[in-house]
């Protein structure tokens, strides 16, 4: 067995055995790299060394992606303040472990844990951890590390990238959709709550919106099947869908006053929407008067498709073509400026207009304006 091989077994055993573990850990795209020392993980990639993984049995391998991705979804680098970095990061690793093995996960030889702090937040651990003056590992981990390197302690390995804005949201929801489905599931992590995120009352902004509507609408048609095989090659282990019906269509307005910024715009939200969202297909539609394409993308396919396009705006076509050509569709979710002639007849599905811009009255269906 390759230690791909092996990465995805685990990837595949981890979903079945803890769903909400493994639904994130697939989201990892997996690399080997003999320059580094053992792993490490940048937030879309796992990157590990062939030698080191061929050594670490089926357990380890469970808590190593775990633990990755636990530093990622609970954004502990965001809670940092003004804590002193290598302390910080210290306390989290503590705080993480503690709750995999509450969890039954097997905690390996040489990691961070200590039955102490199993129900402690990091912030309380990184004061307790003060009070023990831990100075010299503090002073090793606020050393930052060679590129692509890991600590001495292979099962200490510490998160070092802050993520981006944009890969911070798409991890806070994949642990939105994650959580979800294991509360549905009732196999919802223990301890669970001692990780949330102190958030201040802000205005909910439209990608809020956006995803909270589609995980809405998606989240009844998932359980925890057998992985989906179309992509174990990849080192993805997704969830089967539960429902041949499950169809979310999305339709791009392609007409002559959308430019290209907003037509580049409309595609990166909708390439957005299937990194956080894996397991559903979507019937991409482009359209402006008539419809012009229809493609199907799935996890994992290239979305390479061209855009025509560029007369007027006409809704009513894509409404006559999902009736004819996608019948059991529930969803559509519209890319426009909302300037065009809508249908008379409400359809049975449910529409959400994704708007340029903001209009007085839509005839049916929920908007949000993205701009």
């Amino acid at each position: 067995m390759t230690t791909h091989e092996k990465l995805t077994k685990a990837k595949s055993q981890l979903t079945n055995k803890y769903p909400y573990f493994g639904m994130l850990a697939s989201r990892l795209k997996h690399e080997s790299n003999s320059e580094i020392r053992f792993y490490a993980s940048n937030g879309s990639r796992f990157i590990y060394n062939p030698d080191f993984i061929e050594q670490c049995s089926l357990d380890e391998l469970f808590f190593i992606l775990t633990n990755s991705v636990m530093h990622h979804i609970l954004a502990h680098q965001q809670r940092k303040l003004k804590r002193r970095g290598g302390l910080w990061q210290l306390a989290t690793d503590y705080a993480i472990n503690a709750m995999l093995k509450r969890n039954g996960l097997t905690i390996p030889k040489g990691a961070n844990y200590d039955k102490a702090f199993k129900n402690m937040y990091a912030e309380e651990i990184y004061e307790e951890l003060k009070k023990r003056n831990y100075t010299e590992e503090v002073d090793s981990f606020d050393q930052e590390p060679p590129t692509n390197q890991t600590q001495e302690k292979p099962f200490s390995l510490l998160n070092r990238k802050n993520l981006s804005e944009k890969e911070e949201q798409e991890w806070e929801y994949a642990a939105t959709i994650s959580k979800e489905l294991a509360m549905k599931k009732s196999v919802m992590p223990l301890g669970f709550e001692r990780f949330a995120k102190k958030i201040k009352s802000k205005n909910i902004d439209w990608r809020f919106e956006l995803y909270n509507a589609i995980n809405r609408h998606m989240r009844n048609n998932y359980s925890f099947m057998p992985p989906n095989k179309k992509h174990i090659y990849r080192g993805i282990a997704l969830p089967s869908l539960s429902s041949d019906t499950l169809s979310l269509v999305v339709a791009i307005d392609t007409s002559g006053s959308i430019n290209d910024e907003l037509l580049g715009a409309f595609i990166d939200e909708f390439k957005s929407i299937m990194n956080n969202f894996p397991t559903i297909i979507i019937e991409l539609i482009i359209a402006d008067a008539k419809v012009h394409a229809h493609h199907t993308f799935r996890s994992g396919d290239k979305m390479n498709f061209s855009l025509k396009g560029g007369g007027g705006t006409d809704y009513r076509p894509v409404f006559e073509y999902i009736s004819a050509r996608l019948p059991m569709s529930s969803m559509l979710l519209y890319f426009t400026d909302g300037e065009g002639i809508y249908p008379k007849i409400t359809p049975s599905y449910e529409v959400l207009w994704a708007l340029s811009q903001k209009r007085a009255k839509i005839p049916f269906g929920r908007s949000i304006v993205i701009f």
